[in-house]
């Protein structure tokens, strides 16, 4: 299958609502890897893992980013658990 790119320079703006900030992963700089339950554009929540930075004014940027629902979060738990049992 091949994947044809796109030469569109507009930008569709995303809206999000974070409904749950469950921590901080890691920091690189002034980007935090964060894990949080998040609705984007008034879609169902997903869990979302990816870099946030809080900018001096208070809002936030976003870098790309995983989203998992409900299902797919207990499936990567139960996967990162055997891995933890080899270790």
């Amino acid at each position: 299958m091949a994947f044809k790119k796109s030469n569109k320079t507009e930008t569709k703006e995303m809206n999000y609502v974070v409904e749950e900030d469950y921590g901080t992963i890691s920091s690189k700089g002034d980007w935090d890897l964060k894990l949080r339950l998040v609705s984007w554009n008034g879609n169902d929540s997903k869990y979302d893992l990816r870099a946030w930075k809080t900018e001096d004014d208070g809002t936030e940027k976003c870098r790309k980013g995983l989203t998992l629902t409900g299902e797919e979060t207990e499936n990567l738990y139960k996967l990162l658990g055997k891995i933890a049992k080899e270790k």
